[in-house]
């Protein structure tokens, strides 16, 4: 007998509304978004579900113990966490370069239902994805996605050089001047 592999348009396929269950994810093994790592290089992949206290942790203690390099993945939901752990470091540590790359990787989920005869549909999804390095060395500032260290003591940038403006004071909180006879105005 032949195996039937058929492929679904991941909103065909609502596990809520039927039986189908997901019972294997596969990803396919691209080449890494960036080439010529250094063989000793800390790989962190970070997920929906990670802690990142202790992601941020384990990275800093190898840092700590002589590790230049450390690559941070994420796909899907855990891209704004990888990019959380990359910013958390780089404060807590001056002077790493970083490089980011975005990307989609390929995902096949594997579907069965119970009340089917037939083999189980197979959904390939195209998942967003995010590979950032941080590196004690320099890097290549030629290269697309290259931020150099933020000097220490100096407060990130918004995007574009545009200053925040401060916000106002809760209303809650008295303003107090001092008036040019010496007397303290309190304003609400």
């Amino acid at each position: 007998m032949e195996d039937l592999f058929v492929s679904f348009p991941i909103t065909s396929l609502q596990p809520s509304s039927s039986n189908l269950r997901k019972v294997l994810l596969t990803e396919s093994n691209n080449s890494h978004p960036i080439p010529g790592l250094a063989p000793n290089t800390l790989h962190m992949r970070v997920k929906e579900g990670s802690k990142i206290h202790s992601i941020v942790r384990i990275a800093t203690a190898r840092i700590n113990d002589g590790i230049r390099q450390v690559v941070f993945t994420g796909s899907g939901r855990g891209i704004t966490k990888t990019i959380t752990c990359v910013e958390i470091l780089k404060r807590n540590m001056v002077g790493l370069h970083q490089l980011c790359k975005v990307y989609y990787k390929r995902t096949n989920q594997n579907w069965e239902n119970p009340q089917w005869e037939a083999s189980a549909p197979v959904v390939e999804k195209s998942v967003p994805a995010i590979c950032i390095l941080l590196s004690i060395d320099p890097l290549d500032p030629q290269e697309p996605g290259y931020q150099p260290p933020q000097a220490p003591g100096v407060p990130p940038q918004s995007p574009g050089g545009l200053l925040s403006v401060p916000a106002s004071p809760s209303p809650k909180h008295t303003a107090k001047r001092l008036c040019l006879d010496g007397q303290i105005e309190s304003h609400l």
